[in-house]
């Protein structure tokens, strides 16, 4: 076969080795995806003036040390670090110089291996929050993003609010994308 241009081979070369990588692709469910992964749009609820947080509702966990989450999952964070539901404490230890607080919240993962994203942000108001796993993951513009090895993982991590109010967390995989919603609200020491 002779090509007319360079520019032709090389196109023919480009899709052939290409088609080759994606025809030995694992096709198996805990396959690492081939694309590369684009969290969804951060698309949080809105809470207007007055109106209650919609907190999530605590659910059965996947195991002893994480016997109550928040959220439908597959990666929630661990209920036992908020009270009467999904009610962050803010205590005046956990206040930071900036006056933001940071507390632990520990997420657990069952069943999803692969790329995560992680955001959190207020919902009925000024505000900041953020979230972190504490020993795997870089934050980026997009939020803290992570690969997760296994498909089951135990997450220590850190919550940042700007202080009380209502705060929602987005976590994106790539085949599954949660909004979990809960409230901060500050105690005495």
């Amino acid at each position: 076969m002779r090509f007319r241009t360079r520019a032709a081979l090389l196109a023919v070369l480009t899709l052939s080795v290409a088609g080759c990588d994606d025809a030995e692709a694992p096709d198996s469910p805990g396959a690492a995806p081939t694309a590369p992964f684009s969290p969804r749009p951060l698309a949080l609820p809105s809470v207007g003036t007055g109106e209650a947080c919609p907190t999530a509702t605590p659910r059965r966990g996947p195991s002893d040390d994480a016997s109550v989450v928040l959220g439908d999952g597959p990666l929630h964070p661990v209920a036992h670090y908020f009270r009467n539901g999904a009610t962050l404490e803010l205590r005046p230890d956990d206040r930071q110089p900036d006056g933001s607080y940071v507390k632990k919240v520990r997420w657990v993962g069952v069943g999803y291996e692969g790329p995560v994203v992680l955001r959190a942000d207020r919902i009925d108001g000024p505000g900041t929050a953020s979230a972190r796993f504490s020993y795997r993951g870089t934050p980026g513009p997009d939020g803290f993003s992570a690969e997760l090895p296994a498909r089951d993982n135990d997450l220590p991590a850190t919550t940042t609010v700007s202080g009380p109010g209502c705060y929602a967390y987005q976590v994106d995989g790539a085949s599954f994308s949660e909004t979990i919603v809960f409230r901060a609200v500050t105690v005495p020491k």
